[in-house]
């Protein structure tokens, strides 16, 4: 069994199918399309991969979930317990006994041990995956039995049954060996020390001697660049169009906005806008003219660049890909290469971090109050009006200043700065 995506006209699916591409599992491609049937493309991959585990771990444990909830028969406590066990881990590691086999000539139990929890915690994955894989086992419990039993009135005593196996998941899902689950801001000066970033601005320039690429150095230098002016995703800055930037009045400005069925876009994988509001990101003009530039002298070459009115193109032509627009894989080939150079780990989402701590420092030498930083961080970001985000961001840059003012006057009171 494997997710496979297809496209039909200018829309993109996702089916369980085997080795011959024939699509098995009716009800589980009827369930992404009816309990997510509005959620993107993305999000309809990713439940598709999660319950691809889901289903392999129960039918390795010889249990047809479809069965079992068409005749009513629920997954008892230890089933429950047991799968919440194994989705703790990789699932590259499924396979592995539970017994771990230990070189004979430690006698120690209680290295025995050490090295079996060591083996056993290298092989846990986030809190956030495990929960992911629960949950959709729940949703896909109650779709099924919603379909086998629905139409009709079951007892009660099974609708207890069911509600009450629904509730031992829900506490699994929420489940954390922490004992709460608020997690404070790293505190760091900056995601970005600033003369790593300065580094950063100088070597992304095309005529730079260290700059790190061969050839592309235009294009790649503009995509850097757009995310470092205006803080956007990397799928965000892979769906730019021509006509979503503003080349007239300020020079200055892009739509960013989801558009997740694009008729244009031949890419299978569409990179989308994240959840949230459509917004405006702004750049600096001399930035716009440069991408003007890019796109008379060099995208315009390319025969398959007529064909679209996405910004930014692949350049080489290895796999016929020359013209067409550009993938998130690419933008992350970018960063492995700047980052290689400078001999520290950039991402992209570091950068929006490192867009965000300039908005605090600027809003704060402007003096704005918090709730209005946070009303311009939440516009410009283009978070949805009840994000926490920007509560977030203002509440690390407000501890660092309380930080600051409290060394200062220790300082004063000791006399000195050790």
């Amino acid at each position: 069994m494997k997710v496979s995506v297809y496209p039909v006209g200018s829309r993109r699916f996702v089916a369980f199918v085997d080795e011959n591409e024939i699509p098995i599992y009716p009800l589980a491609n009827a369930f992404i399309y009816d309990v997510f049937l509005n959620a993107s493309f993305s999000t309809k991959q990713r439940i598709a991969q999660e319950l691809k585990i889901v289903l392999g771990y129960f039918e390795s444990h010889g249990i047809d979930l479809e069965k079992r909830i068409a005749a009513g028969t629920l997954l008892s406590s230890t089933e429950i317990s047991k799968f919440f066990g194994q989705m703790m881990l990789r699932k590259d590691s499924f396979e592995r006994t539970q017994r771990i086999s230990i070189i004979p000539s430690v006698q120690s139990k209680n290295i025995r041990n050490a090295i079996a929890a060591s083996l056993h915690d290298s092989c846990k994955v986030s809190v956030e995956t495990r929960s992911g894989r629960v949950r959709t086992l729940r949703k896909y419990l109650e779709f099924l039995f919603s379909h086998f039993h629905g139409d009709q009135f079951p007892p009660q005593g099974l609708i207890n049954a069911f509600e009450t196996m629904c509730c031992k998941l829900k506490a699994k899902e929420s489940y954390t060996n922490t004992k709460s689950s608020a997690q404070p801001v790293e505190l760091v000066e900056s995601v970005i020390p600033n003369d790593i970033y300065q580094q950063f601005l100088q070597i992304i320039i095309p005529s730079n001697v260290n700059n790190p690429f061969k050839s592309s150095k235009l294009r790649n230098y503009l995509i850097l660049s757009i995310m470092e002016q205006a803080g956007i995703r990397r799928s965000e800055v892979c769906k730019i169009k021509i006509s979503d930037c503003q080349f007239h009045d300020e020079y200055n400005k892009i739509k960013v906005y989801s558009s997740p069925d694009d008729k244009s876009d031949p890419r299978i994988n569409r990179p989308d806008k994240k959840t949230g509001r459509s917004h405006m990101s702004g750049i600096k003009p001399s930035l716009m003219k440069d991408i003007e530039f890019y796109i008379s002298h060099v995208r315009n070459k390319f025969t398959a660049s007529k064909k679209h009115d996405f910004l930014f193109v692949a350049e080489k032509n290895s796999h016929g890909t020359a013209g067409l627009p550009i993938t998130r894989e690419m933008v992350n080939y970018m960063f492995s290469r700047v980052s290689t150079s400078l001999n520290f780990k950039i991402h992209p989402h570091l950068l929006r971090h490192k867009w965000n701590e300039r908005l605090s420092e600027i809003a704060k030498k402007k003096g704005l109050d918090r709730e209005y930083t946070e009303d311009l961080r939440r516009n410009a970001m283009g978070h949805a009006p009840d994000s926490q985000m920007g509560r977030v961001y203002n509440d690390k840059h407000e501890q660092l200043i309380a930080i600051e003012l409290m060394t200062t006057h220790q300082e004063k009171i000791d006399g000195s700065k050790e």
